[in-house]
């Protein structure tokens, strides 16, 4: 038996929620992207790792919501709109 942990759901996202799923994965990425910056001594062009952050959770929260499943970032997202 598989278990399943994601739950498949086919209702409508608003503009809103799609908002801070943008800003939540955005924000995401881009404490990953500093934290690999950290520990390579600052390598990394600060710009180019926010440009990156903003481009992936752009392409994160369209995916997100095109697919419909209902995960834990979900819960985030219901916290932060109440």
């Amino acid at each position: 038996m598989k278990k399943q942990t994601k739950h498949h759901s086919k209702k409508h996202i608003s503009l809103k929620k799609i908002t801070l799923l943008f800003i939540l994965y955005s924000f995401l990425y881009l404490t990953v992207f500093f934290f690999i910056d950290f520990y390579a001594y600052y390598t990394f062009n600060p710009y180019l790792l926010t440009i990156l952050s903003v481009l992936l959770g752009a392409g994160s929260a369209y995916y997100h919501a095109k697919k419909g499943y209902h995960t834990y970032i979900d819960h985030m997202v219901d916290r932060m709109e109440e």
